[in-house]
């Protein structure tokens, strides 16, 4: 029996460096030591494992390479800064080009030492994807594939 039952699923959409869409839903575990809750979505693309699960439509499972993913794109919302929190974090607005020629305005929310609280720290974070987020939806956008970031503030 398949252990991805018992992971929540994700409805996502999955862009490959080379312009593939794989569209499914990504799985996440259902608890993590770290916080309450399930792991979010960046949690998972930013583990160490070169491989993750997508249930794709016709009930297949497909394993995508993060090393490949340039993109992952989810709903508006999916893994939200915890309202516990919120007071710690600056929200910066900014434009990202990615290699291939496709753009993405919105905002990061940024959690981190307020020495070191600018997009450039944020985006030298660790880690290989970060979020970007806009009204309409959730952006985990893959480093290697990042041509440039504006920021917009």
């Amino acid at each position: 029996m398949s252990d991805w039952a018992s992971t929540e699923r994700i409805p996502a959409r999955v862009i490959l460096a080379e312009g593939i869409h794989v569209e499914g839903e990504l799985h996440v575990q259902a608890r993590v030591g770290l916080h309450e809750g399930p792991e979010t979505v960046l949690e998972m693309l930013n583990r160490t494992d070169h491989f993750f699960p997508v249930s794709i439509p016709d009930g297949g499972v497909a394993f995508a390479a993060k090393s490949q993913v340039a993109v992952v794109v989810c709903a508006a919302g999916i893994g939200m800064t915890d309202p516990e929190r919120v007071g710690a974090a600056k929200t910066v607005n900014l434009e990202v080009g990615m290699a291939g020629g496709a753009e993405y305005r919105g905002w990061a929310t940024i959690e981190l030492p307020p020495s070191r609280a600018r997009a450039l720290d944020y985006l030298n974070a660790a880690g290989l994807f970060f979020v970007l987020r806009s009204h309409e939806s959730t952006w985990l956008i893959n480093r290697t594939y990042v041509r440039g970031v504006r920021p917009l503030d």
